[in-house]
């Protein structure tokens, strides 16, 4: 894996407000990268970020994990039901890019 783009990322994901989450897609957008590469770049390095802020477009996350996101997103008042995020928590790529142009770009990075 291209160490810049996973760097690239993981520093969107933390950008991601709390209560709020962003589809593998949106993330993927700002990134420049395939929503399956931010999913494996989540997979192999995502546990040190706040991980449970990025599902699918559905709202939903893996069952193995599901579980253990259901309690950060009760802790940090993100909308869900027993099955995946509300709608109204997601932001869009508009709104991402903008976090990433205002507090995430890195010359290295850029």
């Amino acid at each position: 894996m291209d160490e810049i783009a996973v760097e690239r990322v993981l520093r969107i994901v933390e950008l991601v407000p709390a209560a709020r989450v962003v589809a593998y897609g949106t993330v993927g957008a700002v990134a420049d990268c395939s929503p399956r590469y931010v999913g494996r770049v989540m997979r192999e390095f995502g546990s040190n970020v706040t991980w449970w802020r990025v599902v699918n477009a559905a709202g939903a996350l893996p069952a193995e994990i599901f579980a253990r996101a259901r309690i950060h997103w009760d802790d940090e008042g993100t909308p869900h039901s027993h099955e995946r995020v509300e709608r109204t928590a997601f932001l869009d790529v508009d709104e991402l890019d903008r976090l990433w142009r205002t507090h995430g770009i890195d010359p290295e990075c850029g």
